[in-house]
């Protein structure tokens, strides 16, 4: 006989996993190009990292990283945590998120929503303010120069505002929840057709 409460167990383990997630995950397929832990975003050259911290002051003190809340006047921290990076060009471009993958071909200018010309950024850290007017999801590309002049892109995607995928895990979690319940409620009532098959007792004469 199945176990009912190891199901309910397991459901509800699918639930808790869909609406928490893991503390770290890449972001925008597999590799190692972004990441994020916890509220600050890393984009991965190798094993090299460049820390994105993101904040909206007029409207809270937190800090996020692949989720902004809501549009408006964004801040933007990137901290170039190695050293040899300080010396390399930087070029920072933020498009929107065409939803098909990007290729070497692909023109960026109809999609971008801020550009950043290549420089070094020898203090080792800089910042950028701007107004996202829009909701959606928006892709950051950060590009290297090295000594030889080979360049080097790697990306970060963000979300802003809530868009219909941000609520896909408390979906998910909603409906596990209602096929949970339905299966109990089917366990513990029997159907009345099998009521009315049961033979009926027999009658005292």
């Amino acid at each position: 006989m199945m176990n009912w409460r190891s199901l309910a167990a397991a459901m509800f383990g699918a639930v808790l996993s869909l609406s928490v997630g893991q503390p770290a995950r890449a972001e925008g397929g597999a590799g190692p190009e972004a990441m994020s832990m916890g509220n600050m975003c890393m984009v991965m050259f190798g094993y090299d990292m460049i820390h994105i911290t993101v904040f909206q002051p007029d409207k809270s003190r937190s800090e996020y990283c692949s989720e902004i809340p809501a549009t408006g006047r964004t801040i933007m921290v990137f901290d170039i945590e190695t050293p040899a990076f300080r010396d390399l060009p930087l070029e920072l471009r933020i498009i929107r998120d065409p939803l098909t993958p990007i290729t070497k071909d692909t023109d960026l200018e109809p999609l971008t929503e801020l550009h950043l010309p290549a420089k070094k950024y020898t203090k080792g850290t800089f910042s950028l303010e701007h107004n996202f007017a829009n909701n959606g999801h928006y892709i950051g590309l950060v590009t290297l120069t090295r000594e030889n002049g080979q360049q080097e892109t790697e990306q970060f995607k963000f979300m802003v505002g809530e868009t219909l995928w941000a609520w896909v895990p408390q979906i998910a979690g909603t409906v596990l929840i209602a096929g949970m319940v339905f299966v109990y409620w089917k366990h513990t009532h029997p159907s009345s057709k099998k009521k009315e098959k049961e033979p009926a007792e027999p009658v005292a004469s």
